[in-house]
């Protein structure tokens, strides 16, 4: 078995696997196509790496980079009907995995399983939290992060400031599980943070820039500026809930312990802390993402109970 992380000149290798493999009827249409491929390789929207056994394609894995915070997901694989099919999917996801950290220094998996988790952590991730999914207010259909964290000092991770988001018993088992980080850098006054495209929504008191998504009825808030950011997005929030966009997401770094506070009395709700998620110059800062509209979290079955545990450790009582 020869394992390669693929380059665009494997397009149409790639697209003829999934054809052969899915059939035109498969969700990722995308990589159905060579120019289609080879265009997302070569923007660094897509990562590839492939199986092969005698010059013949025997699986791929699939990852998403986002350069803007060198960040990487690790998506689906998919292996040829071959003795050895268990043996190439872990070696696929360890070939993009260890990719990734070395390129993009922070990795992670979407897990909807309990034996994903588990084979996650024997692998020495940690759990950062959930995404709820877009469209969805079941639980059960969210996923779980597991991450994996590069810590060497080329981008090193700036060590949190000990507050109110840090010392909830969630993001305290994670940081002791984490190294301590780097303690000479502050962190970032602005908030929310993400990847902001455009001049910006104008509102009353700023600027704010959301990005919709029809495909799930959601809103992520990347950024606002304007002297009471809290105003902005309160604003914000009403104006689009009114007008029956309920699910709306937004990151913090979790130096912003007063706007955490704010964001949960508006009804947003902690999902998920994220080491390192947010980069500005070569260091990293930890984040908490936050999400409004989530339906009450229930102990029922292994991933709403997951879930209901993260957002109670991660919330503010009393």
């Amino acid at each position: 078995m020869n394992i390669i992380i693929a380059s665009p000149e494997h397009a149409e290798y790639i697209a003829d696997f999934y054809q052969a493999t899915h059939g035109p009827k498969f969700a990722h249409q995308e990589l159905l196509s060579g120019p289609t491929v080879e265009r997302m390789l070569r923007d660094e929207e897509l990562a590839v790496a492939i199986a092969s056994s005698n010059r013949r394609i025997t699986g791929c894995g699939i990852g998403y980079p986002r350069l803007w915070n060198h960040s990487f997901e690790i998506g689906s694989l998919t292996v040829d009907n071959v003795p050895e099919r268990g043996k190439i999917g872990k070696a696929l996801f360890e070939s993009l995995r260890l990719h990734a950290l070395k390129r993009y220094g922070l990795v992670y998996v979407l897990a909807s399983t309990q034996a994903t988790v588990k084979r996650a952590n024997r692998i020495g991730a940690t759990i950062w939290g959930f995404r709820p999914k877009p469209g969805s207010r079941n639980l059960q259909d969210a996923q779980l992060i597991a991450g994996f964290v590069n810590h060497e000092p080329s981008m090193p991770r700036v060590a949190p400031p000990p507050n109110l988001i840090t010392q909830m018993p969630f993001a305290r088992r994670l940081l002791n599980k984490l190294p301590e980080g780097d303690h000479n850098m502050s962190y970032p006054k602005t908030y929310p943070v993400g990847e902001p495209r455009g001049s910006g929504t104008p509102v009353i008191s700023g600027h704010i820039w959301p990005n919709y998504y029809s495909k799930g009825n959601y809103i992520t808030i990347e950024n606002s500026a304007g002297r009471y950011p809290i105003e902005i997005l309160r604003e914000f929030t009403a104006k689009v809930q009114k007008k029956g966009v309920s699910d709306i997401r937004l990151t913090l770094p979790v130096n912003h312990v007063q706007a955490f506070v704010d964001l949960v009395d508006l009804g947003f709700r902690p999902v998920a802390y994220l080491p390192g998620w947010y980069v500005r110059g070569s260091h990293r800062y930890d984040c908490i993402r936050m999400v409004a509209g989530l339906s009450p979290p229930r102990a029922d079955g292994f991933i709403e109970s997951a879930a209901a545990q993260i957002v109670d450790e991660l919330t503010p009582h009393g």
